[in-house]
């Protein structure tokens, strides 16, 4: 006759189970806000160079129309007053340089309220000795909402 002997050294006891189980979730809750702090830097790296895109889109316009960026009254626009249907009067058809410039300043702004939330942007101007000097800001809104204070870009440029 064969006596078994039973140990008390098998298997794991429940004890041991909840610690395993509660460094697991503890590990995945960490993994987990990473991968979120993540995804929200990444936003706001998408709006941010989103905005100096479109920043640098407008010191363009303005080096292109030099009629009015240089000799004229220049390009200066508030922050507001955004347009609600994309601006298209001088894509048929010839427009002097002042009407290229109100067009620019229009599409600049409605496609930076698409682009970015709660997008608005001003564009301001100073004569120098060596020129003019445009400071164009944008700013937007982040991913975070109302508790976060909005966001600014400001780019700087000579004529």
């Amino acid at each position: 006759m064969t006596f078994l002997k039973i140990s008390k050294d098998h298997g794991f006891t429940l004890i041991e189970v909840l610690i395993a189980v509660l460094i697991l979730a503890s590990g995945m809750l960490g993994i987990s806000a990473i991968q979120s702090r993540s995804l929200s830097y990444g936003q706001i790296a998408y709006f941010n160079n989103t905005a100096n895109a479109l920043g640098y889109d407008m010191l363009d316009r303005i080096k292109a129309n030099r009629v009015v960026s240089v000799d004229g009254a220049g390009y200066t626009v508030a922050i507001g007053s955004i347009p609600t249907a994309y601006p298209n009067d001088c894509v048929i058809g010839t427009c002097t340089p002042a009407e290229l410039a109100s067009y620019d300043v229009n599409q600049w702004k409605f496609i930076v309220n698409r682009q970015l939330p709660n997008g608005d942007g001003s564009i301001t101007f100073t004569d120098t000795p060596e020129g003019r000097s445009y400071t164009i800001t944008i700013f937007f809104d982040d991913i975070k909402g109302a508790t976060s204070s909005r966001r600014s870009i400001v780019l700087q440029g000579g004529v």
